[in-house]
C-alpha cells in the first residue's frame, strides 16, 4: 500500500568519508568557577592613607562562527583493534572568528585607623570585546544512543591570535600598571561535548558546547581563563554544528556483460 514497502526505503547514495562543517553560536565568559576571582581583595596605602580595593568581573555574551571539513577514518589503528572499541569516531577541524568580552568593576574602600571603613568608591564597569581570528583541530569519539542519536566528545587544540583589541581603558586601577592583558597569540587545548541528531545517512546536527581545558601559553599553571584588566574570563562556545558527507562522482556507465550486441 506504499511505496516504501515495494522499493524501500534505504539511501543507497555513494558517500566519501570526508565532508564539510560548518558551526556558529554565542559566546560568554564565566568569572565566578575561577577561584582567582573570588573577591579580590588587597590593601594599599598611597599618601598615608590606607584602605582595600575588590575587583568584581562578569562576562559578557559574544558570537563566533567556523567552517572546515570532517573526516571519518577508513581503517581501525591497532589500538582499537587491541581494545575492541572505536577510539575515534571522526576527526575535524576548521577556521573561524570569536568575539569574547567580560566586565570588571573595582570598589575602593578608606580605612581609618582601626581599620574602619571611612567610605567607599565604586568605578563605573570596564567593558572590553576582543576579537580572535583562530584556526581548530578535534578528535571526537561518538557514543550512539539508537540509531538517530549520539554523543559527541570531542579533545583537540585550537590557536587564536587577537585581531580586534577591546578597551584597556581601566576606570577602577588603583595603580598603574598593574592590570595585565594577555597576548595577542592563545594556545589552548580544548574538550567539546554535543548531542548529535543523524538528519540521514552521512547528515549529522550536533548542537553542543566547546571550552578551553588547560592555556599552553600560560605556562606557569596552565589556566586556560584569559588575563584582562585584573581578573580571568573563561570563555565557552554554545555551538549548533553541522556536517554532510560528499557523495562520489559516478564514473560513466557500468560496463554491460551480456552479450557483443549489447556492450556495443
Amino acid at each position: 500500500s506504499k511505496k516504501g514497502q515495494a522499493f524501500g526505503s534505504r539511501d543507497f547514495r555513494n558517500l566519501n568519508s570526508y565532508g564539510i562543517q560548518f558551526q556558529l553560536g554565542p559566546t560568554y565568559t564565566i568569572t565566578r568557577l575561577d577561584k582567582n576571582n573570588r573577591t579580590t581583595i588587597a590593601d594599599y596605602a598611597v599618601d598615608s592613607i590606607n584602605g582595600q580595593y575588590t575587583h568584581n568581573p562578569n562576562g559578557l555574551l559574544g558570537f563566533y562562527a567556523e567552517i572546515g571539513m570532517a573526516h571519518f577514518p577508513k581503517k581501525r589503528s591497532k589500538l582499537s583493534l587491541w581494545l575492541k572499541t572505536v577510539l575515534v569516531s571522526y576527526y575535524d577541524w576548521g577556521v573561524g572568528y570569536k568575539h569574547i568580552g567580560g566586565t570588571e568593576t573595582t570598589t575602593v574602600d578608606r580605612l581609618d585607623a582601626a581599620g574602619n571603613v571611612i567610605n567607599s568608591v565604586t568605578s563605573e564597569p570596564d567593558k572590553f570585546y576582543n576579537g580572535h581570528a583562530y584556526a581548530r583541530f578535534t578528535l571526537h569519539k561518538n557514543i550512539n544512543l539508537g540509531k538517530q542519536f549520539f554523543i559527541d566528545n570531542g579533545l583537540g587544540l585550537n590557536v587564536d591570535y587577537k585581531v580586534v583589541h577591546g578597551s584597556a581603558a581601566y576606570l577602577g586601577e588603583v595603580f598603574p600598571g598593574r592590570r595585565s592583558l594577555y597576548n595577542p597569540l592563545v594556545v589552548q587545548l580544548h574538550y567539546s561535548i554535543g548531542f548529535g541528531i543523524r538528519l540521514k545517512r552521512g547528515s549529522y546536527l550536533i548542537p553542543g558546547f566547546r571550552t578551553p581545558i588547560l592555556g599552553i601559553n600560560e605556562w606557569h599553571n596552565g589556566n586556560p581563563s584569559l588575563k584582562w584588566f585584573s581578573s580571568n574570563y573563561w570563555p565557552v562556545l554554545f555551538h549548533v554544528k553541522y556536517m554532510f558527507l560528499f557523495e562520489k562522482k559516478a564514473n560513466g556507465c557500468p560496463p554491460v556483460e551480456i552479450n557483443d550486441q549489447d556492450r556495443n
